[in-house]
């Protein structure tokens, strides 16, 4: 084991645990349990940037094809984005 590969395994590992973690906050954006509140946005935020690690250390370790379907993983995050009402476009219209 060289440095590369321990190096592919703690992005991998800390990307887990904070997918794993953020994961609370996704569901409960998408079961809509979470309006009003602002905990739920820095978990979806913390799943978004798990998935990332793994992917980024997917691809350094040579393993794309299975990096492609784990970055589909992200679509949930942007449903749950937008169901806590995040990334609605502001109405000025009445703005002059």
């Amino acid at each position: 084991m060289n440095t590369r590969d321990t190096v592919i395994f703690l992005i991998c590992g800390v990307g887990t645990l904070a997918m794993s973690s953020g994961a609370f906050g996704l569901l409960a954006a998408i079961n809509r349990e979470s309006r009003g509140t602002r905990w739920a946005l820095p978990l979806i935020g913390l799943y978004a940037v798990g998935i990332l690690l793994n992917v980024v250390a997917l691809v350094l370790a040579g393993t794309w094809y299975l990096a492609a379907p784990m970055a589909l993983m992200l679509i949930p995050a942007d449903v749950a984005l937008r169901r806590h009402g995040v990334g609605r476009q502001v109405d000025l219209s009445h703005f002059k």
